[in-house]
């Protein structure tokens, strides 16, 4: 089964591809001025070197800030929903989790499923989030993957008196031209932020096992911050930037699999004293490529057109019921033959009882 998620932030969009319950692919890219542009531009990134197109992704979830303007999604579940079930993938213990973004910051709890219990978001400011350090790292000309790293060079913080973007720009300003290092005024901002995030996280329970997503639990500056100020280790993801699309992801994956069970199927085969002899195509899946009729050593397959006109595999109407003698069964064919009815439908379509 190959699924997708795609997270559309305010700052960046991110993508991940799963086949079979694992991580196929990933991508991430900015997100621009024009969402529907970008959901395209981040897929085709992540479908890069796979050999497959989008017809392939059997379903997608699409999440974030810009989740209703992806034209391909089947579904759109909100970021807090994604993070959480992202999160429990990697880390089932986790109960509590700050996911800092480009334009917000969210403190989430959720049980032992992933569900969401409680969460609460900062105000409508920038104070503390991604577009925050993106302007203190152009006042300061640092790069932004930088500035967490020199943060931790710092030998004595400089406080800050607000965390609102303007005014802390202009206070950074400040320092500077008095001689302030750049790592001291870093160290004095992240040490800001931090408070600001743990205040956010005591209005839920903030419990042992702990998780920081978003782009911001790439900044190391950051992240021993909030270990400090939290006294605890938080669980990080490989890539944090990419929890909220994983999620998606995995939500894509238990929808698709709702799907197929109220599909429309097609048995052929039959039973006798020996077993039970069926192959199951689901035809809402199959997109009659052909495929399988190529790869089946015992040629009992032919692509014809449905009721609706489309091309759908099917059994051979005069081997339905030789299919025990012709067919040796999946687990059989797949040890003799690395190319088979299954490995090549990439729709997961074919199912064999025996």
């Amino acid at each position: 089964m190959i699924v997708a998620g795609i997270d559309i932030g305010s700052r960046a969009a991110k993508a991940v591809i799963l086949k079979d319950k694992s991580i196929l692919s990933s991508a991430i890219c900015d997100t621009g001025p024009e969402s529907v542009k970008t959901s395209y531009r981040v897929m085709e990134e992540a479908l890069k070197g796979t050999g497959l197109s989008l017809d392939d992704i059997q379903y997608t979830v699409a999440t974030g800030y810009g989740r209703v303007l992806v034209p391909y999604a089947n579904q759109n579940i909100s970021e807090i929903s994604c993070h959480a079930k992202g999160v429990n993938w990697d880390f089932p213990s986790v109960r509590t989790i700050l996911d800092m973004g480009g334009q917000d910051c969210k403190a989430i709890n959720c049980d032992d499923g992933g569900l969401v219990t409680n969460f609460v978001m900062n105000d409508k400011c920038a104070g503390g989030t991604g577009r925050f350090l993106e302007m203190i790292a152009e006042v300061l000309n640092i790069p932004l993957e930088e500035i967490g790293d020199m943060s931790l060079e710092s030998k004595s913080s400089i406080p800050f008196n607000t965390i609102c973007a303007v005014f802390a720009k202009s206070e950074a300003i400040v320092h500077l031209r008095k001689g302030v290092t750049k790592s001291n005024i870093l160290a004095g901002l992240h040490e800001a932020i931090a408070v600001r995030c743990l205040n956010l996280l005591k209005r839920i329970s903030i419990e042992k096992d702990f998780s920081i997503t978003g782009g911001i639990a790439k900044n190391k500056g950051m992240v021993e911050k909030l270990m400090e100020k939290a006294g605890l280790q938080p669980l990080l993801c490989e890539d944090p930037q990419l929890v909220g699309a994983l999620g998606a992801a995995l939500f894509a994956e238990e929808c698709s699999t709702e799907v197929i069970k109220q599909a429309v199927k097609v048995q052929y085969g039959y039973s006798d004293g020996t077993g039970d002899y069926f192959i199951t195509i689901v035809t809402e899946l199959c997109n009659g490529c052909g495929e399988c009729v190529k790869a089946c050593p015992a040629d009992i397959f032919v692509v014809d057109k449905d009721d609706d006109g489309q091309p759908k595999a099917k059994v051979k109407e005069e081997v339905r019921k030789k299919l025990a003698f012709l067919c040796p069964g999946f687990q059989s064919c797949s040890h003799k033959n690395q190319l088979n009815c299954h490995s090549v439908c990439q729709k997961d379509a074919i199912d064999h009882i025996w």
